[in-house]
């Protein structure tokens, strides 16, 4: 894939309103043809936080990094991460943001 779909509030939302788990949306766009195993890749990842109280906000994560390895192993250093308000405005603008930084790197 040589893009990142658009992902909707909604899919990421999930199950939180009924005290449940959102869903995590990840993948990754090859940076070079053909692609190897070890080659680096932008790999990103769109998350939403359930509250863990009354008084938080959910809050969409979308996050980004070059490398062949996967995100719980990767050194978190590495990692680019920027938050949104949690809505399909949120969840379009993280999407932007990750469009964007595939542009600057590819």
């Amino acid at each position: 894939m040589s893009s990142i779909p658009l992902i909707t509030y909604e899919y990421l939302l999930g199950a939180v309103p009924i005290k449940g788990k959102p869903n995590n949306y990840f993948g990754s766009v090859t940076l070079t043809e053909p692609a190897g195993l070890f080659d680096d890749a932008f790999r990103y990842r769109l998350t939403v936080a359930a509250p863990q109280s009354e008084e938080e906000e959910i809050r969409i994560t979308a996050e980004w990094y070059l490398g062949w390895q996967a995100y719980d192993i990767v050194d978190k250093e590495k990692i680019k991460k920027e938050v949104f308000e949690a809505s399909e405005e949120g969840a379009a603008a993280a999407n932007r943001w990750l469009c964007e930084a595939l542009a600057s790197v590819k």
